[in-house]
């Protein structure tokens, strides 16, 4: 499904209760170019060229698709998203304008991500209007101390710095608005004399005009600047009302951060504003109203506690470089070491899997002409027959451009890897099982089976179990060798017979406390093989919003 500003608001539960379900998650982005990386260069020094790299380039669009296995079916539903992402700032009213100037940010574009977007028919400049606007958790709590402040504590404008066109202007309104107030009539709709828009100064200069000399009126810009409607509201009907539409124009802003929040089982529910999400109901009476409102904050809290319940799996295709600017987009300024970033990524990605990590290093997906026979081959296998099905939910598919536009790293990453994971567990079935522990108080240690050897070699070993005379006539002899025996996963530590059966087909991968995952999950796969393990750190979550109205 394409989601853009126009329909992202309608969408947004939807989106909310695919990730809250969702088992699997396969993330994709693009708009940021590969890091230019050197022979010969650490892990280290590559971070640090990430970290100036993601300063630069912005994300443009953020693919997601949710993996809920289905019982009955005996396959996986995909939920797949497309979301256009614009760095611009809303300006429908001059509360979003206020945000923009109370945070600001720089962004860029590469050349050739703007040629890539172009051929699939993504008009960049429409973009930045249909664009789904977003906050960083650094820029929302910015903004929230700041523009969610009481406006008495704002600095008084200087009217002596005016020029004389300006001071002018401001007389005029002045006059304007003391006469109405002898009037009767509650509202005043104020145009130029002109009948030409309201300049962002004159604008200025009105809010802050009334602001400072008529307590109980408010000002808003209406019909496109064309009109400056003032109201006359009692002072508390006026702060409510303020920040009423403060609240909401920060809310419309954060946009993406809500999906981000999700993805992280950060605060959500109560900082969305439940009447973007009914813009589509045009006549709705005050119970119906309640009603909907009560219908909703029931559906997204019930969301935002399933995804701290169970966080899913999250499938990432372009490792490191890909997490460097998803987390300086959307969280704020990368950590400054390598080490403190592996920590922070596995404390918000608690569960996170390089679906490279199960193919050998001279055959990883790329995009490189000289690895395009590898390429193919991975495409090949997500079309294999067996092994776990997707089907995707009709009506929040790609697009048949889709795989395309994501390139390899896309949707035919997750079906291969999905199936490529099944084909390890049939022929390794121990993998699949989930390492047992014993308790003894208040501590929990692992239970380790006692080795082979020590079975061979006790002549008070049960009966049952098969003397192995090579394994004896080697240690006799003095001869060592590597044995390679899977990590034990059994609590009675007894030898298991290796009986060869066939393995049944895998249709569903399995929970993450198995070995499996112990095995192949949270590590990054670098573009020289090198495994980068993720360790657990403590970092906050971000505070949900006070109503204090």
């Amino acid at each position: 499904m394409e989601v853009d500003n126009n329909n992202f608001w309608g969408h947004l539960p939807t989106v909310l209760d695919a990730i809250a379900d969702a088992e699997y998650i396969s993330l994709s982005v693009i708009g940021h170019p590969d890091a230019i990386t050197k022979a010969d260069q650490t892990k280290e020094e590559l971070y640090r060229e990430l970290v100036e790299h993601s300063k630069i380039y912005h994300i443009s669009k953020i693919g997601l698709t949710c993996f809920q296995y289905d019982e009955e079916k005996e396959e996986y539903s995909a939920r797949s998203f497309n979301f256009a992402i614009t760095p611009w700032f809303l300006s429908a009213n001059i509360q979003a304008e206020l945000i923009a100037k109370t945070v600001n940010r720089t962004f860029s574009f590469t050349y050739d991500t703007l040629k890539q977007l172009r051929t699939h028919g993504w008009d960049h400049n429409e973009a930045w209007e249909r664009g789904v606007p977003y906050l960083t958790r650094s820029e929302a709590q910015t903004a929230e101390e700041r523009f969610l402040q009481p406006w008495e504590s704002k600095t008084p404008l200087d009217i002596n710095k005016l020029d004389v066109e300006s001071q002018t202007f401001r007389t005029w309104a002045n006059e304007q608005i003391t006469s109405w107030l002898t009037k009767e009539d509650k509202t005043l709709d104020l145009a130029t004399p002109s009948g030409e828009r309201f300049t962002s100064l004159q604008v200025g200069l009105i809010c802050q005009l009334v602001h400072s000399c008529f307590d109980e009126c408010r000002a808003t810009p209406k019909d496109d600047n064309r009109i400056m409607q003032i109201k006359k509201l009692s002072r508390a009907e006026l702060i409510t009302e303020k920040l009423t539409s403060r609240r909401t124009a920060l809310t419309q802003q954060s946009g993406f951060l809500y999906v981000v929040e999700a993805l992280l089982g950060g605060h959500f529910a109560d900082d969305i504003e439940p009447e973007l999400c009914f813009f589509y109901v045009t006549h709705m009476g005050r119970d119906t109203r309640e009603q909907l409102i009560s219908t909703f904050r029931e559906r997204v809290g019930a969301a935002e506690y399933r995804n701290k319940l169970r966080r899913p799996i999250l499938l990432v295709h372009s490792q490191l470089n890909m997490l460097c600017h998803f987390y300086s987009t959307f969280l704020g300024p990368l950590p400054e070491t390598l080490d403190d970033f592996t920590k922070r990524i596995h404390q918000i990605f608690p569960r996170i899997v390089d679906t490279r990590i199960l193919y050998p290093p001279d055959n990883y997906p790329s995009h490189s002409p000289h690895k395009r026979k590898s390429s193919i081959e991975f495409i090949s296998a997500a079309e294999e027959e067996g092994g776990p099905r997707a089907t995707q939910v009709r009506g929040l598919e790609y697009k048949d451009t889709m795989a395309e536009e994501h390139g390899l790293y896309g949707w035919y990453s997750n079906l291969a890897f999905l199936k490529v994971a099944a084909k390890k567990l049939q022929k390794e079935p121990w993998l699949s099982k989930t390492r047992p522990q014993k308790t003894y108080g208040s501590m929990r240690i692992k239970a380790k089976k006692p080795s082979k050897l020590f079975f061979t070699l006790n002549p008070f070993a049960p009966n049952r179990i098969s003397r192995r005379s090579s394994i004896c006539s080697s240690v006799a002899s003095g001869m060592t060798g590597s044995i390679d025996t899977p990590p034990s996963v059994f609590a009675d530590g007894s030898d298991e017979e290796e009986e060869k059966h066939e393995v049944p087909e895998i249709h569903r991968l399995p929970p993450w406390e198995a070995v499996f995952w112990e095995k192949f999950g949270n590590k990054l796969i670098l573009d020289d093989g090198e495994v980068l393990a993720l360790t657990a750190a403590s970092i906050p979550l971000r505070k949900t919003r006070v109503r204090n109205f």
